[in-house]
């Protein structure tokens, strides 16, 4: 298998899958300077029974037997504090997440109604995140429902996807096959001309 490995060295290596005998051997050992990832995790979150109160200054309140959609507007995800565990680089993170939803209903008379209101709460998590690290974090998907009337209330259940990780900018020794060169451009060719075009005529009345 080497055999059949050294001749592809002589050729100018390009990015793209290996060939079934495998890769060159690398021919240098580079320090690049990249972000590397100490920690990455997602957490699914679901709180139900999530109520809002409905503003008084709603013109068309729902009533029982309105039927009442949920929908999620923006969803923030902060950090609040990183705080060291002792336990080899781990901490103890606190996140701030805040949910924009708005809530629109049909009454039984086809009476509508909406209003926009958010909802927070603090969530805590372990980390990689030893010091010199940055945290991060973001809601990768949402949705709320099933919703319903309750006591002058609307409530329903929120359900989020949280990615969460640890950053820091780092030089690191990679294997490499020198610096990167262009490769031509690829051009899709045009698709041939129809001659003549069909129809070429109008159709031909019929009875």
């Amino acid at each position: 298998m080497a055999e059949d490995i050294l001749p592809m060295m002589g050729a100018q290596v390009q990015p793209g899958p290996c060939a079934p005998e495998g890769c060159p051997a690398p021919t240098e050992i580079a320090c690049i300077q990249t972000t590397k990832v100490y920690d990455f995790c997602f957490q699914q979150e679901s709180r139900e029974d999530v109520c809002f109160p409905i503003p008084a200054t709603v013109l068309t309140p729902p009533v029982p037997g309105a039927t009442i959609t949920c929908t999620v507007d923006s969803v923030t995800c902060t950090v609040l504090s990183v705080t060291p565990s002792g336990v080899d680089g781990f901490a103890t993170v606190t996140l701030l997440i805040t949910v924009s939803v708005t809530f629109s209903w049909t009454n039984p008379d086809n009476t509508t109604g909406s209003f926009t209101d958010t909802f927070s709460f603090t969530k805590t998590v372990t980390l990689c995140a030893p010091d010199g690290t940055n945290v991060t974090c973001e809601i990768a998907a949402s949705r709320c429902g099933p919703s319903y009337l309750l006591n002058n209330q609307i409530c329903t259940q929120i359900d989020l996807c949280i990615l969460i990780e640890s950053l820091a900018l780092v030089k690191l020794l990679v294997p490499a096959y020198g610096f990167c060169t262009p490769s031509e451009c690829v051009v899709l060719p045009k698709p041939p001309l129809t001659c003549p075009p069909s129809p070429l005529y109008p159709p031909q009345c019929t009875t």
